[in-house]
């Protein structure tokens, strides 16, 4: 294959509207469903269910070991089962179809369990329902990520599809954050109002997973009984296995480290984020406008994404950027809290925009996630998107696990009483300048460490992308790098 032909092969792209739209769909569904539960779940724990601080630490710890084990698991069984049919169906659509009946009866039987229940029973029906819906969102977001490697035929399409996964996460997110707020505004912080906001969240979820199933198309996995014979082989992951990647692949490294780091900072800020309006501000339905300023800083940014790689030379490189603008915003907005009295509508115009901004290191990462795959196998030999999407994943989870659990316990370390936001009273100084800090300090922190791991571990430049570009779809043979 001459080089011409290298170069008019990854200019291509023959990915349908269809194709475009169906991505999106996934994102979108999932993180509908996935915003209820992290921006809403700790409300509805303790202030609903009277579930004790603790207690709920404790169960969040156990949920996230679990799924932290659980992602690189579903991602090594998909790549088993493929290799164990030879090929004769899908890799990872039939996944995401069964994944759409735990989510969505998941999720609602999470937010509609009895409150006149009380104790053990209460515990015990939280830790099953959250572990039915975690495995359905499990499920579906391995398979739904490892699908952009095995739906993108070049460089060009894999972007595309990035950027409309990104996409699908701001609408999600846009839905979500828009029309819970009201849905609890109008019926109240009741179990009625979060009963029907996890139905409507749930149907809406569904039906975009289902779109996402039945629009997008498995195009590059054609392969051999010697290529699926390899791959059976490489699907047996160790935990060596494992730390030998991170050992070899600088990339995917720094994707780790940045996914624990980003979401770390991101979780304790959406922990916190209904505390601020509902308890510093007395104005939940303010929330619901915040979305549509993280919305729209989305969408700009991920619609001018191509023309601002080209801009500045590397998707990389415009994550960089993003981060670095939304920690100068949150920066700023703490220094304001400490120094003067800050309304609820500059804390959500900064905070949003700000967020907005630094959440494009998670909306393109995933263009980064495929190229650390495809330099794992110029540099391995195997590929194996579902056990190392499964892996990333899993950092995510890490994330998360250490964010939840810390949020909780430190909402009620600062003293924060339910009590007196039932009763319409202020919560003490100390507990709102506890917020601040979590809500606004800790995430900007997060977000500059994460900046640090683009700028000092990833090493991928646009020299390296053309050598791997080249081995993939050219004649080069794989070299060490």
């Amino acid at each position: 294959m001459t080089e011409q032909t290298v170069d008019a092969s990854l200019k291509q792209n023959n990915l349908s509207l269809k194709h475009r739209i169906g991505y999106l769909a996934g994102d979108m569904g999932g993180v509908i469903t996935l915003t209820m539960v992290i921006s809403y779940m700790t409300r509805y724990v303790t202030n609903i269910l009277q579930v004790p601080y603790a207690t709920l630490a404790i169960q969040l710890m156990i949920w996230n070991i679990w799924d932290m084990i659980n992602d690189p698991l579903m991602g090594t069984l998909m790549d088993k089962a493929f290799a164990k049919s030879k090929g004769a169906r899908n890799k990872f659509r039939p996944w995401i179809l069964r994944s759409i009946p735990l989510i969505v009866l998941g999720l609602i039987a999470f937010f509609s369990i009895p409150t006149t229940l009380g104790g053990v029973v209460t515990v015990i029906l939280l830790f099953i329902m959250k572990i039915v819906y975690e495995l359905g969102y499990t499920m579906m977001n391995i398979a739904m990520g490892s699908l952009l490697g095995v739906m993108a035929m070049n460089d060009v399409e894999r972007t595309t599809l990035a950027s409309a996964r990104g996409m699908g996460s701001t609408l999600g997110t846009f839905v979500a954050m828009f029309f819970i707020p009201q849905i609890l505004a109008n019926l109240g912080e009741t179990p009625r109002g979060y009963m029907i906001a996890a139905i409507i969240m749930s149907v809406l979820g569904g039906l975009c997973i289902f779109i996402h199933y039945a629009w997008t198309e498995e195009r590059a996995l054609q392969v051999s009984t010697e290529d699926l014979e390899e791959e059976a082989e490489a699907s047996n992951v160790k935990f060596t296995d494992i730390l030998n990647v991170f050992k070899t692949n600088r990339a995917f490294l720094a994707l780790c480290l940045h996914s624990i780091i980003f979401v770390f900072g991101i979780t304790l800020y959406n922990n916190t984020m209904t505390y601020m309006y509902a308890d510093v501000f007395n104005d939940f339905g303010l929330m619901s406008y915040a979305s549509t300023i993280q919305t729209i800083v989305s969408v700009v940014i991920l619609l001018t994404a191509p023309q601002l790689v080209k801009l500045f030379g590397s998707t990389d490189k415009l994550i960089r950027i993003c981060l670095v603008l939304g920690v100068i915003l949150l920066g700023g907005l703490y220094f304001l809290l400490q120094t003067g009295t800050v309304t609820g509508v500059i804390y959500l115009i900064l905070s949003s925009i700000g967020v907005g901004l630094a959440n494009m290191a998670i909306q393109l990462q995933w263009g980064l996630v495929s190229e650390s795959i495809d330099y794992n196998e110029y540099i391995s030999g195997k590929r194996t998107e579902g056990a190392i999407y499964g892996t990333f994943s899993l950092t995510r989870r890490l994330g998360q696990t250490i964010s939840q659990s810390l949020a909780v316990l430190i909402i009620g370390w600062i003293g924060y009483n339910p009590e007196l936001t039932n009763q319409g009273l202020p919560q003490a100084d100390g507990t709102i300048a506890g917020l601040q800090i979590v809500n606004i300090l800790i995430p900007a922190i997060a977000f500059a460490l994460s900046w640090m791991s683009f700028r000092f571990v990833w090493n991928i430049d646009n020299e390296k992308r053309a050598e791997i570009s080249a081995w993939k779809y050219g004649d080069a043979d794989t070299t060490e790098i």
